[in-house]
């Protein structure tokens, strides 16, 4: 059974966005492929961790929301 991840499609999606030359939909579609990127990959993570603790829930959701900035 073939798995269809979030992070592929939003790689559709910019593939499409690059090959209609469309500059502001390639924005968009790569904001979400970024974001399907990282779930897919804190997915697989806790998928295979053990149960993280309120300190560490607290130091990842900080990250997340600094959105990147430092």
């Amino acid at each position: 059974m073939a798995t269809i991840t979030r992070t592929l499609t939003a790689s559709a999606h910019v593939a499409v966005a690059v090959r209609l030359k469309d500059p502001e939909r390639e924005t968009v579609a790569r904001r979400n492929l970024a974001e399907a990127q990282i779930a897919d990959a804190i997915d697989r993570a806790l998928t295979t961790a053990p149960p993280l603790n309120p300190g560490q829930i607290r130091t990842l959701t900080t990250l997340l929301k600094a959105g990147g900035q430092r």
